[in-house]
Protein backbone atom coordinates (compact mmCIF):
# COMPACT_ATOMS: atom_id res chain seq x y z
CA UNK A 1 0.00 0.00 0.00
CA UNK A 2 1.58 3.21 -1.11
CA UNK A 3 1.81 6.66 1.04
CA UNK A 4 -1.37 8.84 0.49
CA UNK A 5 -1.35 11.32 -1.61
CA UNK A 6 -3.74 14.27 -1.81
CA UNK A 7 -4.20 17.68 -3.62
CA UNK A 8 -4.86 20.67 -1.88
CA UNK A 9 -8.03 21.04 -2.95
CA UNK A 10 -9.40 17.76 -2.62
CA UNK A 11 -12.75 16.88 -1.10
CA UNK A 12 -11.22 14.12 1.05
CA UNK A 13 -8.36 15.58 2.22
CA UNK A 14 -7.70 14.83 6.08
CA UNK A 15 -8.92 17.19 8.66
CA UNK A 16 -5.59 17.50 10.65
CA UNK A 17 -3.79 18.41 6.46
CA UNK A 18 -6.31 20.70 5.44
CA UNK A 19 -5.75 23.37 8.40
CA UNK A 20 -2.11 22.59 8.68
CA UNK A 21 -0.74 22.76 5.18
CA UNK A 22 -1.75 26.52 4.34
CA UNK A 23 0.17 27.44 7.54
CA UNK A 24 3.22 25.67 6.49
CA UNK A 25 2.82 27.06 2.81
CA UNK A 26 3.01 30.44 4.60
CA UNK A 27 5.71 30.27 6.25
CA UNK A 28 7.31 28.76 2.92
CA UNK A 29 6.62 32.38 0.76
CA UNK A 30 7.52 34.35 4.10
CA UNK A 31 10.86 32.74 4.02
CA UNK A 32 11.76 31.73 0.10
CA UNK A 33 9.87 34.15 -1.54
CA UNK A 34 8.10 31.73 -4.05
CA UNK A 35 5.34 28.82 -3.87
CA UNK A 36 6.40 25.11 -2.59
CA UNK A 37 5.66 21.96 -5.05
CA UNK A 38 4.18 20.09 -2.23
CA UNK A 39 4.12 19.53 1.19
CA UNK A 40 5.03 16.06 3.36
CA UNK A 41 3.57 15.22 6.43
CA UNK A 42 4.32 12.63 8.91
CA UNK A 43 2.58 12.49 12.70
CA UNK A 44 3.82 11.58 16.80
CA UNK A 45 2.83 8.32 17.84
CA UNK A 46 1.92 7.24 21.49
CA UNK A 47 1.28 3.91 22.66
CA UNK A 48 -2.12 2.51 23.76
CA UNK A 49 -0.17 -1.00 25.60
CA UNK A 50 3.20 -2.77 25.22
CA UNK A 51 5.42 -0.94 27.40
CA UNK A 52 8.93 -2.18 27.61
CA UNK A 53 8.48 -5.66 25.62
CA UNK A 54 9.16 -4.25 22.12
CA UNK A 55 12.82 -5.52 22.76
CA UNK A 56 11.97 -8.85 23.87
CA UNK A 57 10.29 -8.80 20.24
CA UNK A 58 6.64 -9.08 21.44
CA UNK A 59 4.14 -6.91 19.79
CA UNK A 60 2.86 -3.68 20.68
CA UNK A 61 -0.21 -1.13 20.52
CA UNK A 62 0.43 2.48 19.00
CA UNK A 63 -1.70 4.67 17.23
CA UNK A 64 -0.87 7.73 15.31
CA UNK A 65 -1.83 11.17 16.64
CA UNK A 66 -3.10 14.50 15.50
CA UNK A 67 0.06 16.62 16.21
CA UNK A 68 2.56 16.12 13.10
CA UNK A 69 5.52 17.61 11.15
CA UNK A 70 5.13 19.02 8.26
CA UNK A 71 8.14 19.58 5.33
CA UNK A 72 6.84 22.24 2.87
CA UNK A 73 9.47 21.79 -0.27
CA UNK A 74 10.31 23.30 -3.72
CA UNK A 75 12.47 21.18 -5.94
CA UNK A 76 15.57 22.99 -7.62
CA UNK A 77 17.12 22.61 -10.89
CA UNK A 78 20.08 23.75 -10.00
CA UNK A 79 24.00 23.12 -11.25
CA UNK A 80 25.66 22.61 -8.04
CA UNK A 81 22.61 21.54 -6.14
CA UNK A 82 22.21 22.28 -2.01
CA UNK A 83 19.45 22.10 0.66
CA UNK A 84 18.33 25.13 2.25
CA UNK A 85 16.67 24.23 5.58
CA UNK A 86 14.27 26.41 7.38
CA UNK A 87 12.01 25.77 10.37
CA UNK A 88 8.80 28.10 12.03
CA UNK A 89 10.06 27.36 15.43
CA UNK A 90 12.80 30.13 15.64
CA UNK A 91 14.82 27.62 18.03
CA UNK A 92 16.32 25.64 15.33
CA UNK A 93 18.27 28.26 12.92
CA UNK A 94 18.25 28.26 8.97
CA UNK A 95 20.90 25.77 7.31
CA UNK A 96 22.28 25.28 3.81
CA UNK A 97 24.38 22.52 2.89
CA UNK A 98 25.74 21.60 -0.18
CA UNK A 99 24.84 17.74 -2.01
CA UNK A 100 27.94 15.83 -3.49
CA UNK A 101 28.36 16.22 -7.05
CA UNK A 102 29.51 12.50 -6.91
CA UNK A 103 26.23 10.74 -5.64
CA UNK A 104 28.14 10.52 -2.04
CA UNK A 105 26.27 11.04 1.06
CA UNK A 106 26.11 13.79 3.04
CA UNK A 107 28.12 13.73 6.09
CA UNK A 108 26.42 13.54 9.41
CA UNK A 109 28.37 14.30 12.62
CA UNK A 110 26.56 12.67 15.84
CA UNK A 111 28.92 14.74 17.76
CA UNK A 112 27.41 17.98 16.91
CA UNK A 113 23.98 18.35 18.66
CA UNK A 114 21.72 20.27 15.62
CA UNK A 115 18.33 19.44 14.18
CA UNK A 116 19.63 19.77 10.71
CA UNK A 117 21.38 16.23 11.49
CA UNK A 118 17.92 14.73 12.39
CA UNK A 119 16.63 15.96 8.60
CA UNK A 120 20.11 14.50 7.26
CA UNK A 121 19.22 11.33 8.87
CA UNK A 122 16.26 11.15 6.88
CA UNK A 123 17.64 12.44 3.93
CA UNK A 124 20.62 9.50 4.11
CA UNK A 125 17.87 6.83 4.03
CA UNK A 126 15.87 8.18 1.31
CA UNK A 127 19.33 8.25 -0.68
CA UNK A 128 20.53 4.86 0.01
CA UNK A 129 16.56 3.92 -0.89
CA UNK A 130 17.26 6.11 -4.35
CA UNK A 131 20.13 4.50 -5.11
CA UNK A 132 18.70 1.06 -4.36
CA UNK A 133 15.53 1.28 -6.99
CA UNK A 134 17.14 3.46 -9.13
CA UNK A 135 21.04 2.76 -9.10
CA UNK A 136 21.50 4.13 -12.75
CA UNK A 137 20.31 7.68 -12.28
CA UNK A 138 21.66 7.99 -8.43
CA UNK A 139 24.76 6.03 -8.47
CA UNK A 140 27.06 8.77 -9.72
CA UNK A 141 25.03 11.42 -9.44
CA UNK A 142 23.80 14.52 -7.22
CA UNK A 143 20.75 14.46 -5.44
CA UNK A 144 17.98 17.33 -6.22
CA UNK A 145 18.62 20.82 -4.68
CA UNK A 146 15.89 21.67 -2.54
CA UNK A 147 13.89 24.53 -0.45
CA UNK A 148 12.19 23.32 3.14
CA UNK A 149 10.40 24.96 5.63
CA UNK A 150 9.82 22.76 8.54
CA UNK A 151 6.90 23.55 10.56
CA UNK A 152 5.86 20.63 13.94
CA UNK A 153 3.41 20.63 16.69
CA UNK A 154 4.64 17.65 18.30
CA UNK A 155 6.29 18.59 21.40
CA UNK A 156 9.98 17.85 21.64
CA UNK A 157 10.82 15.52 24.27
CA UNK A 158 7.62 14.54 25.14
CA UNK A 159 8.03 10.89 24.41
CA UNK A 160 5.71 11.41 21.41
CA UNK A 161 8.40 10.77 18.58
CA UNK A 162 8.80 14.49 17.52
CA UNK A 163 11.83 12.72 15.97
CA UNK A 164 10.45 9.85 14.24
CA UNK A 165 7.74 12.20 12.43
CA UNK A 166 10.55 14.48 11.38
CA UNK A 167 12.72 11.82 9.76
CA UNK A 168 10.12 9.76 8.10
CA UNK A 169 8.62 13.22 6.67
CA UNK A 170 11.91 14.35 5.51
CA UNK A 171 12.50 10.71 4.01
CA UNK A 172 9.15 10.61 2.23
CA UNK A 173 9.79 14.55 1.11
CA UNK A 174 13.33 13.41 -0.74
CA UNK A 175 11.81 10.24 -2.23
CA UNK A 176 8.96 12.57 -3.63
CA UNK A 177 11.28 15.48 -4.89
CA UNK A 178 13.64 13.03 -6.99
CA UNK A 179 11.36 10.24 -8.13
CA UNK A 180 8.89 13.08 -9.35
CA UNK A 181 5.09 12.36 -9.57
CA UNK A 182 5.15 9.35 -11.10
CA UNK A 183 6.70 7.32 -8.33
CA UNK A 184 4.62 6.39 -5.45
CA UNK A 185 6.33 4.69 -2.46
CA UNK A 186 5.04 2.05 0.16
CA UNK A 187 4.42 2.59 4.02
CA UNK A 188 6.29 -0.79 3.79
CA UNK A 189 9.34 0.86 1.84
CA UNK A 190 8.87 4.46 3.75
CA UNK A 191 8.48 2.25 7.49
CA UNK A 192 11.64 -0.52 6.62
CA UNK A 193 14.52 2.70 5.62
CA UNK A 194 13.22 5.45 8.23
CA UNK A 195 13.69 2.32 11.32
CA UNK A 196 17.57 2.70 10.88
CA UNK A 197 17.81 6.37 10.21
CA UNK A 198 18.41 7.60 14.14
CA UNK A 199 21.41 4.87 14.52
CA UNK A 200 23.30 7.98 12.37
CA UNK A 201 23.18 10.08 15.25
CA UNK A 202 23.55 7.39 17.46
CA UNK A 203 20.17 6.50 18.93
CA UNK A 204 19.38 2.65 18.95
CA UNK A 205 15.46 2.01 18.74
CA UNK A 206 13.26 -0.47 17.56
CA UNK A 207 10.71 0.78 14.79
CA UNK A 208 7.06 1.53 16.62
CA UNK A 209 8.28 4.81 16.37
CA UNK A 210 8.08 4.53 12.54
CA UNK A 211 5.97 2.13 12.02
CA UNK A 212 3.13 3.97 13.53
CA UNK A 213 3.96 7.42 12.03
CA UNK A 214 3.80 5.65 9.07
CA UNK A 215 1.53 3.20 8.58
CA UNK A 216 -1.34 5.10 10.85
CA UNK A 217 -4.96 5.22 9.81
CA UNK A 218 -8.37 7.31 11.17
CA UNK A 219 -9.72 5.61 13.78
CA UNK A 220 -6.96 2.61 13.83
CA UNK A 221 -4.42 1.43 15.92
CA UNK A 222 -1.62 -0.04 15.07
CA UNK A 223 -0.85 -3.85 15.78
CA UNK A 224 3.23 -3.63 15.29
CA UNK A 225 4.73 -7.05 14.82
CA UNK A 226 8.55 -7.02 15.32
CA UNK A 227 8.97 -10.62 14.18
CA UNK A 228 9.42 -12.56 11.76
CA UNK A 229 9.37 -9.05 10.09
CA UNK A 230 8.29 -5.22 11.17
CA UNK A 231 5.08 -5.60 10.31
CA UNK A 232 2.11 -2.53 10.81
CA UNK A 233 -1.59 -3.90 10.91
CA UNK A 234 -4.36 -0.88 11.10
CA UNK A 235 -7.62 -2.50 13.34
CA UNK A 236 -10.31 -0.21 13.77
CA UNK A 237 -12.01 1.02 17.15
CA UNK A 238 -15.68 -0.34 16.92
CA UNK A 239 -18.58 2.03 15.95
CA UNK A 240 -19.95 3.39 19.40
CA UNK A 241 -23.85 3.92 19.60
CA UNK A 242 -23.27 7.74 20.72
CA UNK A 243 -19.56 8.31 21.70
CA UNK A 244 -16.76 8.29 19.89
CA UNK A 245 -13.30 7.04 21.15
CA UNK A 246 -10.90 9.92 22.17
CA UNK A 247 -7.40 9.93 23.76
CA UNK A 248 -6.13 12.54 26.31
CA UNK A 249 -2.27 12.79 26.13
CA UNK A 250 -1.44 14.55 29.27
CA UNK A 251 2.71 15.58 29.84
CA UNK A 252 3.83 15.05 33.28
CA UNK A 253 6.91 17.47 32.64
CA UNK A 254 9.18 15.42 34.39
CA UNK A 255 11.91 14.71 32.39
CA UNK A 256 13.86 11.59 32.96
CA UNK A 257 17.49 12.21 32.25
CA UNK A 258 18.17 9.12 30.09
CA UNK A 259 21.69 9.01 30.13
CA UNK A 260 22.06 9.57 33.91
CA UNK A 261 19.22 7.04 34.98
CA UNK A 262 20.09 4.38 32.40
CA UNK A 263 22.10 2.39 34.85
CA UNK A 264 19.00 2.16 37.45
CA UNK A 265 16.79 2.30 34.69
CA UNK A 266 16.73 1.04 31.01
CA UNK A 267 20.22 -0.74 31.20
CA UNK A 268 19.01 -2.40 34.69
CA UNK A 269 15.85 -3.58 32.85
CA UNK A 270 17.26 -5.30 29.76
CA UNK A 271 20.07 -7.08 31.88
CA UNK A 272 16.93 -8.21 34.17
CA UNK A 273 15.11 -9.36 31.43
CA UNK A 274 17.93 -11.29 29.43
CA UNK A 275 18.65 -12.76 32.94
CA UNK A 276 15.20 -13.86 33.41
CA UNK A 277 15.06 -15.65 30.41
CA UNK A 278 18.40 -17.20 30.30
CA UNK A 279 17.10 -18.47 34.21
CA UNK A 280 13.62 -19.95 32.07
CA UNK A 281 15.57 -21.84 29.81
CA UNK A 282 17.77 -23.32 31.93
CA UNK A 283 15.46 -24.34 34.24
CA UNK A 284 13.43 -26.08 31.60
CA UNK A 285 16.44 -27.31 29.74
CA UNK A 286 16.09 -25.79 26.19
CA UNK A 287 18.46 -23.28 24.45
CA UNK A 288 17.48 -19.72 23.33
CA UNK A 289 18.34 -19.19 19.39
CA UNK A 290 17.66 -16.02 18.02
CA UNK A 291 18.06 -14.77 14.46
CA UNK A 292 19.37 -11.17 14.55
CA UNK A 293 20.88 -8.24 16.73
CA UNK A 294 19.93 -8.86 20.24
CA UNK A 295 20.13 -7.72 23.86
CA UNK A 296 23.77 -9.14 25.46
CA UNK A 297 23.67 -11.51 22.57
CA UNK A 298 21.51 -13.78 24.90
CA UNK A 299 18.16 -14.29 23.58
CA UNK A 300 14.75 -12.99 24.96
CA UNK A 301 11.87 -13.79 26.51
CA UNK A 302 10.12 -14.91 23.41
CA UNK A 303 12.77 -16.69 22.17
CA UNK A 304 12.38 -18.77 25.65
CA UNK A 305 8.62 -19.01 25.00
CA UNK A 306 9.25 -20.51 21.35
CA UNK A 307 11.73 -23.00 22.60
CA UNK A 308 9.87 -23.98 25.53
CA UNK A 309 6.83 -24.85 23.15
CA UNK A 310 9.11 -26.60 20.12
CA UNK A 311 10.40 -28.77 23.18
CA UNK A 312 7.48 -29.57 25.63
CA UNK A 313 4.55 -29.09 22.56
CA UNK A 314 5.89 -30.37 19.42
CA UNK A 315 5.66 -26.87 18.21
CA UNK A 316 9.09 -26.67 16.01
CA UNK A 317 8.02 -22.79 13.95
CA UNK A 318 8.19 -19.80 16.25
CA UNK A 319 5.21 -18.15 17.00
CA UNK A 320 3.87 -16.09 14.28
CA UNK A 321 1.65 -13.37 15.75
CA UNK A 322 -1.58 -15.37 15.53
CA UNK A 323 -3.45 -13.86 18.26
CA UNK A 324 -5.52 -17.01 19.91
CA UNK A 325 -1.85 -18.89 19.80
CA UNK A 326 -0.41 -16.48 21.17
CA UNK A 327 -2.65 -15.88 24.35
CA UNK A 328 -2.63 -19.44 24.94
CA UNK A 329 1.06 -19.60 25.10
CA UNK A 330 1.54 -16.54 27.25
CA UNK A 331 -0.80 -17.84 29.43
CA UNK A 332 1.39 -20.68 29.99
CA UNK A 333 4.46 -18.38 30.23
CA UNK A 334 2.79 -16.24 33.33
CA UNK A 335 2.09 -19.46 34.82
CA UNK A 336 6.46 -20.47 33.94
CA UNK A 337 7.35 -17.55 35.44
CA UNK A 338 5.26 -18.08 38.63
CA UNK A 339 6.62 -21.68 38.92
CA UNK A 340 10.37 -20.62 38.76
CA UNK A 341 10.88 -17.60 39.67
CA UNK A 342 7.95 -17.38 42.35
CA UNK A 343 9.87 -18.21 45.44
CA UNK A 344 12.02 -14.74 45.10
CA UNK A 345 9.92 -12.15 44.60
CA UNK A 346 12.30 -10.59 47.07
CA UNK A 347 14.90 -10.46 44.23
CA UNK A 348 17.95 -12.32 42.85
CA UNK A 349 21.42 -11.37 44.54
CA UNK A 350 24.32 -12.04 41.67
CA UNK A 351 25.78 -15.11 43.47
CA UNK A 352 21.87 -16.65 43.31
CA UNK A 353 21.14 -15.62 39.56
CA UNK A 354 24.25 -17.39 38.59
CA UNK A 355 23.52 -20.53 40.53
CA UNK A 356 20.45 -20.62 38.53
CA UNK A 357 22.32 -20.17 35.56
CA UNK A 358 25.05 -22.84 36.16
CA UNK A 359 27.52 -20.54 35.67
CA UNK A 360 30.29 -18.70 37.84
CA UNK A 361 29.59 -15.22 39.34
CA UNK A 362 32.66 -14.29 37.23
CA UNK A 363 31.42 -15.63 34.48
CA UNK A 364 27.79 -14.11 34.94
CA UNK A 365 29.36 -10.44 35.46
CA UNK A 366 31.37 -10.65 32.46
CA UNK A 367 28.19 -12.05 29.94
CA UNK A 368 25.32 -9.38 31.51
CA UNK A 369 26.90 -7.35 33.67
CA UNK A 370 29.56 -5.24 32.09
CA UNK A 371 28.02 -3.97 28.38
CA UNK A 372 25.84 -1.35 30.01
CA UNK A 373 26.48 0.35 33.01
CA UNK A 374 23.80 -0.65 36.11
CA UNK A 375 23.78 -0.48 39.50
CA UNK A 376 21.47 -2.84 41.76
CA UNK A 377 20.91 -4.30 45.15
CA UNK A 378 19.31 -7.29 43.58
CA UNK A 379 18.13 -8.60 39.98
CA UNK A 380 14.18 -8.49 40.01
CA UNK A 381 13.92 -11.33 37.47
CA UNK A 382 10.03 -12.51 38.78
CA UNK A 383 8.69 -9.11 38.43
CA UNK A 384 10.67 -8.45 35.21
CA UNK A 385 9.71 -11.55 33.10
CA UNK A 386 5.99 -11.00 34.61
CA UNK A 387 5.83 -8.32 33.71
CA UNK A 388 6.57 -8.49 29.73
CA UNK A 389 4.89 -11.76 28.96
CA UNK A 390 1.23 -10.11 31.05
CA UNK A 391 1.81 -7.14 28.96
CA UNK A 392 2.08 -9.03 25.77
CA UNK A 393 -1.04 -10.77 26.73
CA UNK A 394 -2.57 -7.61 27.55
CA UNK A 395 -1.67 -6.63 23.65
CA UNK A 396 -3.16 -9.33 22.10
CA UNK A 397 -6.97 -9.56 24.61
CA UNK A 398 -6.78 -5.63 23.54
CA UNK A 399 -7.08 -6.74 19.85
CA UNK A 400 -9.39 -9.20 20.84
CA UNK A 401 -11.70 -6.23 22.44
CA UNK A 402 -11.28 -4.54 19.59
CA UNK A 403 -12.27 -7.01 16.94
CA UNK A 404 -14.40 -9.74 18.35
CA UNK A 405 -16.37 -8.88 21.11
CA UNK A 406 -20.01 -7.20 20.56
CA UNK A 407 -20.93 -4.76 22.99
CA UNK A 408 -24.20 -3.61 24.86
CA UNK A 409 -23.40 -0.09 25.62
CA UNK A 410 -20.74 1.82 24.44
CA UNK A 411 -19.56 1.68 28.10
CA UNK A 412 -19.23 -1.83 27.97
CA UNK A 413 -16.07 -1.35 25.34
CA UNK A 414 -14.61 1.84 27.00
CA UNK A 415 -14.67 -0.55 30.47
CA UNK A 416 -13.12 -3.60 28.33
CA UNK A 417 -10.13 -1.76 26.59
CA UNK A 418 -9.57 0.79 29.60
CA UNK A 419 -9.28 -2.03 31.65
CA UNK A 420 -6.40 -3.61 30.01
CA UNK A 421 -4.89 -0.03 29.97
CA UNK A 422 -5.24 0.55 33.53
CA UNK A 423 -3.75 -2.95 34.06
CA UNK A 424 -0.88 -2.37 32.06
CA UNK A 425 -0.21 0.89 34.05
CA UNK A 426 -0.36 -1.41 37.43
CA UNK A 427 2.09 -3.70 35.44
CA UNK A 428 4.15 -0.71 34.46
CA UNK A 429 4.20 0.92 38.20
CA UNK A 430 4.44 -2.66 40.64
CA UNK A 431 6.64 -4.82 38.24
CA UNK A 432 8.78 -2.83 35.96
CA UNK A 433 8.53 0.21 38.54
CA UNK A 434 8.79 2.52 35.51
CA UNK A 435 6.31 5.26 36.72
CA UNK A 436 6.54 8.07 38.84
CA UNK A 437 4.46 9.60 41.81
CA UNK A 438 3.81 12.38 38.75
CA UNK A 439 2.27 9.61 36.17
CA UNK A 440 0.16 8.00 39.57
CA UNK A 441 -1.63 11.45 40.38
CA UNK A 442 -2.12 12.28 36.67
CA UNK A 443 -3.80 8.58 36.44
CA UNK A 444 -5.57 9.18 39.19
CA UNK A 445 -7.28 12.08 38.75
CA UNK A 446 -8.45 11.30 34.70
CA UNK A 447 -9.95 8.63 35.97
CA UNK A 448 -11.82 9.78 38.34
CA UNK A 449 -13.41 12.61 36.20
CA UNK A 450 -13.65 10.52 32.86
CA UNK A 451 -11.36 8.41 32.02
CA UNK A 452 -11.75 4.76 31.71
CA UNK A 453 -8.17 3.66 31.15
CA UNK A 454 -4.83 5.56 32.09
CA UNK A 455 -1.58 5.19 31.81
CA UNK A 456 1.95 5.88 30.96
CA UNK A 457 3.20 5.72 27.61
CA UNK A 458 6.57 5.48 26.20
CA UNK A 459 9.36 4.44 28.21
CA UNK A 460 7.81 5.94 31.49
CA UNK A 461 9.58 7.33 34.40
CA UNK A 462 8.35 10.88 33.51
CA UNK A 463 7.04 11.84 30.21
CA UNK A 464 3.52 11.37 28.92
CA UNK A 465 0.38 9.59 30.11
CA UNK A 466 -2.56 8.35 27.70
CA UNK A 467 -6.09 8.34 28.97
CA UNK A 468 -8.91 6.53 26.85
CA UNK A 469 -12.27 9.03 27.33
CA UNK A 470 -15.33 9.10 25.69
CA UNK A 471 -15.26 12.56 23.33
CA UNK A 472 -18.23 13.63 25.82
CA UNK A 473 -15.85 13.76 28.68
CA UNK A 474 -12.85 15.21 26.98
CA UNK A 475 -13.44 18.57 28.50
CA UNK A 476 -13.92 17.02 31.96
CA UNK A 477 -10.95 15.49 32.04
CA UNK A 478 -8.84 18.25 30.34
CA UNK A 479 -10.33 20.61 33.28
CA UNK A 480 -9.50 18.14 36.32
CA UNK A 481 -5.57 17.75 35.34
CA UNK A 482 -5.72 21.80 34.52
CA UNK A 483 -7.20 22.17 38.01
CA UNK A 484 -5.76 19.77 40.28
CA UNK A 485 -2.38 18.46 38.66
CA UNK A 486 -1.27 21.41 36.68
CA UNK A 487 -1.71 24.60 38.51
CA UNK A 488 -1.13 22.52 41.86
CA UNK A 489 2.19 21.04 41.00
CA UNK A 490 3.18 23.69 38.68
CA UNK A 491 1.74 27.19 40.28
CA UNK A 492 4.01 29.46 37.23
CA UNK A 493 2.63 27.49 34.80
CA UNK A 494 1.66 29.78 31.59
CA UNK A 495 -1.36 28.76 28.93
CA UNK A 496 0.63 28.04 26.46
CA UNK A 497 2.93 25.75 28.61
CA UNK A 498 -0.41 24.41 29.30
CA UNK A 499 -1.83 23.72 25.81
CA UNK A 500 1.75 21.78 24.77
CA UNK A 501 1.28 20.12 28.18
CA UNK A 502 -2.22 18.55 26.70
CA UNK A 503 -3.34 17.07 23.67
CA UNK A 504 -6.60 15.68 22.62
CA UNK A 505 -6.51 12.88 19.44
CA UNK A 506 -8.17 10.67 17.83
CA UNK A 507 -6.46 8.25 16.30
CA UNK A 508 -4.69 9.83 12.84
CA UNK A 509 -3.87 9.40 9.33
CA UNK A 510 0.07 8.12 9.22
CA UNK A 511 2.45 10.11 6.38
CA UNK A 512 1.09 11.20 3.71
CA UNK A 513 1.85 13.96 1.19
CA UNK A 514 -0.04 17.31 -0.43
CA UNK A 515 0.35 18.51 -4.20
CA UNK A 516 0.02 22.17 -4.40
Amino acid sequence: MSVPEFKANDQNIPTSLKARCPEVVKGFEATYGAKPDFVSRSPGRVNLIGEHIDYADFSVLPLAIDVDMLCAVKVLDEKNPSITLSNDDSRFAQRKFDLPLDGSYVTIDPSVSDWSNYFKCGLHVAHEFLKEIAPAKFAAAPLAGMQVYCKGNVPTGSGLSSSAAFICAVALAVIKANMGADYHVSKKDLTRITVVAEHYVGVNNGGMDQAASVCGEEDHALYVEFKPELKATAFKFPELKNDEVSFVIANTLVVSNKFETAPTNYNLRVVEVTAAANVLANKYGVVLKHIGASNLNKGNLRDFMNAYYARYHNAPEPWDGDVTTGIERLTKMVELVEEALGSKKDGFTVEETAAALNCSKEEFTKDYLTTYPVRFQVLKLYQRARHVYTEALRVLKALKVMTGTKFDTDADFFKAFGGLMNQSQESCDKLYECSCPETDKICEIALANGSFGSRLTGAGWGGCTVHLVPSSKVESVKNALINQFYKVKYPKITDTELHDAIIVSKPALGSCLCDL
